[in-house]
């Protein structure tokens, strides 16, 4: 069957026909896509719209509205200074200092604005413009100096109200709410207003926020005088904070600001001659690190923070907060005094814990207590935390051996060392540590206070623990014995004693001799045990304890005729105002820390008006006696040290003390005008040294108070702490001071015969002298008694 063909112009026409339908369709297509655009964009919009509708109507959270943002207050710590003006330390929630606008560096200003927003004194708090330019260079070229799209009013927002975390919906709700935000910051506030509210808000790293209190950590000065390099450091670590942090990473923090340099040139804050001075200059940092465990004086600061939170309690209930209302607290601390502690501090203890290590090496010091080490292991961070996940000792114990990384404290500084948990604890119980503190005796005033070794490793404060006082309480009852009538040249047998009314207690001296008679003032000058215990039994535990309470010792002694030899366990600081009313003359003062608390405007909060010297507590010949004893310890006796290893030339009177067993270390000295006491010892009492050569006070503590000492002899500027004398004492007195320490044979001084007497045999406690002397002041109270009964009686009749 034939085919027939298609003429030429039918198969023209069908061919004009799909082309038409093809064009058609295309068109069509277009159509569509143009109004599914369409309808995807309106859709989007409306999208927009109502998501940001929905945030603006807080369905996501409030945004804060124009009143609220116009009562903007950041947190601000507070500041702790010394009596001569230097900071000591801060408290905080957040670390910021809040500064006026008109003390921010215009450099700092310049940099902000030319790195961060270039145009931030042309919008409104959003810049569409910079949004755009960020969106394709930085996204698509990955030119990142060119900033972020956040304005510095966004910034600020987001700084001020973090974003909640909502998922995914985070990021848009966060931009949006800080949008709106900006918006309402920028009518409540001046541009200039922004960048000071924007530069006291934004955090540098290292838990620190403002630009004040990052110019202080890493230059060492205020923001207001910092150079045009210094500016462009600190604002090139917002992009940041870790990455270019010019103590960390220094190669990077220049790349960094050479950027922002570039910026405030081209932006025209610096001119090019400027621009290429500060580009070729090094980074020079005045690093200064100051937290709760750095600064001058943390254990002192921590005292201070519990004593002003009571006082603005007391008297303003919850109007202040210390962490967080910038109030400037001043008080007592001599910083120059507190430098001088704290290098006599390390010192010396750096020294004695090498001479403690090799004195055990190769033993234990806990092998008789084996308690002390197991406890030790289970007070342990790593032991209560797997206790706490359920398991048992076996797994712990076996899980502490095993060696890893960690951070440990030694004198020479924190050291990362790999080790057991089992020998980090050994390591930490073998560390001895210490108190120290100064007082001016006039006023009272605490002039240095270092609470122990290491206030990050160790927050017990050793100025306020209680341990035994050992031979410094001896001034105390040779004090009340002087005012009880007891001559300084007075001799006592040296023969041990047993007092069989005191459970048969028999002292005896550390170093085993017990022949021949001591002086009074010789007893004190070498602290002869067995002259401080029959003072104590001849004039009665009472009057001793009395009187420590009147020189201000505050805490409970025990009525026992064994605190004459340092048994009661009292604090440093409560020994160290007690010994005020040496130099004093009979007259104690109550210590003082702190001076004075303003608020952050100036207004002063709490003003003290100071402490005088009490009332006598003991008559003016005992008050020169007492001195002259003591002076004695010094120039012949146990502290004889200060003069010949240490050589202090100033007028010096102190005594030394030492516990059984050679657990704790103590010297009090003073000068006419500084009073400054040290305990040395470890927290735990059984880990000491075995011998009292090592062990002693002399050996312990009191080369830290002669330490302070030489460097304050050294310090011209405070020539009224170590220049002067004590009183010279009175003719009629003189005479009573003139005898020898010790005597072979009893110098028949008369006193002490019918003391003596007393005495049938050596363990007798039975003294006629004594017990005549007690039985006349017991009925003298009895009297006393009756009659005040007598009156009460007859009030109650009439």
């Amino acid at each position: 069957m034939a085919v027939k063909k298609q003429s030429p112009k039918k198969s023209a026409s069908k061919k004009k026909t799909a082309v038409r339908k093809k064009a058609k369709t295309k068109r069509s297509f277009k159509k569509r896509l143009f109004l599914f655009l369409l309808k995807a964009g309106v859709l989007s919009i409306a999208g927009v719209f109502v998501f940001c509708l929905f945030v603006y109507l807080g369905l996501f959270g409030a945004i804060p509205g124009e009143e609220e943002l116009s009562k903007i207050q950041n947190h601000s710590a507070s500041e702790v200074y010394s009596i001569d003006d230097e900071l000591m330390g801060r408290y905080y929630i957040e670390h910021r200092l809040t500064i006026a606008n008109d003390q921010i560096s215009p450099y700092i200003k310049d940099a902000l604005v030319a790195t961060e927003d270039s145009r931030f004194f042309e919008h409104n708090g959003l810049d569409v413009i910079s949004l755009g330019r960020v969106v394709v260079r930085t996204i698509i070229f990955g030119d990142r100096a060119q900033g972020g799209g956040s304005t510095i009013s966004q910034q600020l927002a987001k700084n001020l109200y973090p974003r909640m975390r909502l998922g995914f919906l985070s990021l848009p709700v966060g931009k949006t709410k800080e949008i709106f935000t900006a918006a309402r910051l920028e009518n409540v506030y001046s541009k200039d207003d922004i960048l000071a509210l924007y530069l006291n808000t934004v955090p540098f790293g290292e838990d620190i926020y403002g630009i004040e209190m990052a110019s202080k950590r890493f230059f060492g000065k205020k923001s207001k005088n910092l150079n045009p390099a210094e500016a462009a450091t600190l604002v090139g670590m917002l992009a940041a904070n870790t990455a270019y942090n010019p103590r960390l990473n220094p190669e990077r923090s220049i790349k960094r600001r050479n950027i922002v340099l570039k910026r405030m040139r081209d932006h025209g804050a610096i001119s090019e001659v400027e621009y290429r001075k500060w580009q070729q200059s090094k980074i020079v940092l005045n690093y200064r690190r100051i937290d709760h465990n750095t600064g001058i004086a943390p254990y002192f600061r921590e005292k201070i923070r519990v004593q002003a939170q009571q006082i603005l309690e007391d008297e303003y209930g919850d109007e202040y907060d210390i962490y967080s209302d910038g109030l400037k607290i001043y008080t007592t601390i001599d910083a120059g005094l507190q430098e001088y502690a704290e290098k006599a501090v390390d010192q010396q203890m750096n020294r004695l814990q090498g001479e403690f290590d090799n004195h055990w090496k190769g033993r234990s010091p806990w092998a008789k207590h084996p308690q002390v080490y197991t406890n030790a292991l289970r007070q342990s961070r790593r032991y209560q935390k797997m206790k706490d996940a359920g398991h048992s000792d076996e797994k712990i114990f076996k899980a502490m051996e095993k060696k890893v990384p960690m951070t440990i404290f030694t004198h020479a500084g924190e050291k990362r060392v790999t080790m057991s948990p089992v020998d980090s604890v050994k390591h930490y119980l073998m560390l001895l540590n210490t108190g120290f503190v100064a007082m001016n005796p006039r006023n009272g005033h605490v002039l240095a206070w270092v609470g122990g070794i290491d206030h990050k490793t160790y927050q017990y404060d050793h100025v306020t623990s209680r341990r035994p006082v050992g031979s410094t309480f001896k001034p105390i009852v040779y004090a009340a014995a002087m005012q009880d009538g007891v001559s300084p040249c007075d001799f006592i047998s040296n023969e041990q004693v047993v007092y069989e009314d005191y459970d048969d207690w028999a002292p005896s001296n550390s170093n085993g001799k017990h022949e021949g008679y001591y002086s009074v003032k010789g007893g004190l000058a070498n602290s002869v045990n067995t002259v401080s215990a029959k003072l104590i039994t001849q004039i009665g535990v009472s009057e001793v304890v009395n009187l420590a309470e009147d020189m201000g010792i505050e805490e409970d002694i025990p009525y026992y005729p064994s605190i004459a030899l340092g048994t009661a366990e009292l604090s440093l600081l409560d020994m160290v105002s007690a010994y005020t009313t040496f130099p004093n003359y009979g007259r104690p003062v109550e210590p003082t820390m702190l001076l004075k608390i303003e608020d952050r405007n100036g207004n002063v909060l709490y003003q003290n008006e100071g402490h005088l010297p009490k009332d006598e507590v003991y008559d003016d010949d005992v008050a020169y006696f007492a001195v002259e004893l003591m002076r004695g310890v010094v120039e012949r006796g146990t502290a004889n040290s200060l003069r010949s290893v240490f050589n202090l030339k100033s007028d010096l009177a102190g005594k030394t003390g030492t516990t059984q067993d050679n657990s704790d270390g103590w010297f009090i000295g003073y000068t006419p005008n500084i009073v400054a006491g040290a305990w040395v010892g470890n927290d735990q009492p059984s880990i000491r040294f075995r011998s009292t050569a090592l062990g002693s006070g002399g050996h312990m503590a009191l080369p830290i108070f002669a330490r302070f000492m030489q460097r304050l002899e050294k310090d011209r500027s405070r020539y009224q702490y170590h220049k002067g004398s004590f009183y010279v004492v009175p003719s009629r007195l003189q005479k009573q001071l003139m005898c020898d320490d010790f005597a072979e044979e009893d110098p028949d001084k008369g006193f002490f015969d019918s003391l003596l007497e007393g005495f049938d045999k050596p363990d007798s406690l039975k003294l006629k002298k004594q017990q005549e002397k007690k039985a006349k002041k017991d009925q003298k109270k009895k009297d006393h008694k009756s009659v005040l009964q007598k009156m009460k009686d007859l009030f109650k009749k009439k």
